[in-house]
């Protein structure tokens, strides 16, 4: 079995009626599924994408979302552990190379202007993924990149006007600054 299911869909003439535990099928008293269905499930439509998916377990409590097709009958079901491996055999993942994380105003982030930024410095924008800092209102965009080194696209974000607040996957450009700081320390000591 490639995925363990606990959560269980319950079927009637081929419509999803609802999902059951497992454990609880085991361990009741009960003469009947029905009686233990929960009627509330986690469904997606046949042609949904792999995000619309990852939000309604973001959303819901569930480990299993049925998929359903215009009809509402049922087609499957898509567990959270399938749903991270899916998300996880995307080029943004698998691929090397260093992430930002960038920090910004939300008024400052423009997608295109990143792009721009990190493709003059020759590299490529694998992947971008947003986040709002709540308390601050500003926004931090996590970027992938193709390339290991990120020095060059970290200083002309920083010319741009954009914190670079963490890099990872990048120890050449740690690397470097701290032989910079070591060298600034000489000099000072001077």
């Amino acid at each position: 079995m490639d995925y363990l299911c606990f959560e269980l869909p319950v079927l009637r003439n081929g419509t999803l009626y609802g999902t059951v535990q497992l454990d609880e099928c085991i361990h009741s008293e009960e003469e009947t599924i029905e009686t233990l269905v929960d009627g509330g499930f986690a469904s997606v439509g046949g042609n949904s994408h792999l995000f619309d998916v990852l939000h309604i377990f973001n959303e819901s409590k569930a480990n299993v979302c049925c998929v359903l097709n215009d009809e509402l009958q049922w087609i499957g079901i898509i567990t959270k552990t399938a749903a991270i491996e899916a998300l996880g055999q995307s080029l943004t993942v698998n691929q090397g190379g260093a992430i930002l994380l960038v920090e910004m105003a939300s008024y400052q982030y423009s997608s295109s202007e990143l792009a721009r930024l990190i493709e003059g410095e020759g590299a490529q924008l694998l992947g971008l993924w947003l986040n709002n800092v709540a308390e601050s209102g500003r926004i931090q965009a996590s970027l992938k990149l193709n390339i290991k080194n990120a020095e060059r696209i970290i200083n002309s974000l920083q010319r741009h006007g954009y914190e670079t607040i963490a890099s990872f996957g990048d120890e050449d450009y740690k690397e470097n600054v701290e032989n910079r700081f070591q060298s600034l320390m000489k000099y000072i000591d001077l």
